[in-house]
């Protein structure tokens, strides 16, 4: 399982596996695109998330949720241009759900990773561009899981 390295312009590094039996078609993409950065803001409608439009970057559907988006899901809103819908690229950092201003209020997004450690740290990321403003964030690929804590591990003594 491939392990996504996501940094934070004023400070924060996390480790996201790629859910690549769920969402393959989406996380092939998102590999093929590495490295790559973006500027994120605050989700306006959608909840405890942080947002990205990328303008060169688009996946098929697949695996898509609205609700029960755990924090610390990384998720691809595929554009829908009838509904003016475009791209968005979610990282959660709490609750967290898929709506936008569609007829039925719902916008099915792709669950395509998942930081499993740092939650607490990733919610401080969160408020910081909430209250401080967007940021960079920049993405690459970390290497496999073996190098991951998992939550409930012990951290290996360097």
């Amino acid at each position: 399982m491939s392990v996504i390295r996501i940094e934070f312009e004023r400070g924060g590094t996390f480790h996201a596996r790629l859910l690549e039996d769920a969402a393959p078609k989406t996380c092939r993409r998102i590999k093929a695109r590495l490295p790559f950065a973006y500027r994120f803001h605050h989700s306006i409608v959608s909840g405890q998330a942080l947002v990205t439009l990328p303008p060169d970057l688009t996946v098929p559907r697949e695996n898509q949720r609205v609700a029960g988006i755990p924090p610390g899901t990384l998720s691809f809103l595929v554009r829908d241009e009838p509904v003016l819908v475009p791209d968005e690229i979610y990282i959660a950092y709490g609750i967290f759900i898929s709506r936008g201003l569609t007829v039925d209020t719902k916008q099915p997004v792709n669950v395509f990773a998942q930081i499993d450690t740092d939650l607490e740290d990733l919610k401080v990321v969160g408020n910081r561009v909430l209250m401080q403003g967007a940021e960079t964030v920049r993405f690459s690929l970390a290497g496999p899981m073996k190098h991951v804590r998992r939550p409930g591990s012990r951290a290996r003594n360097s």
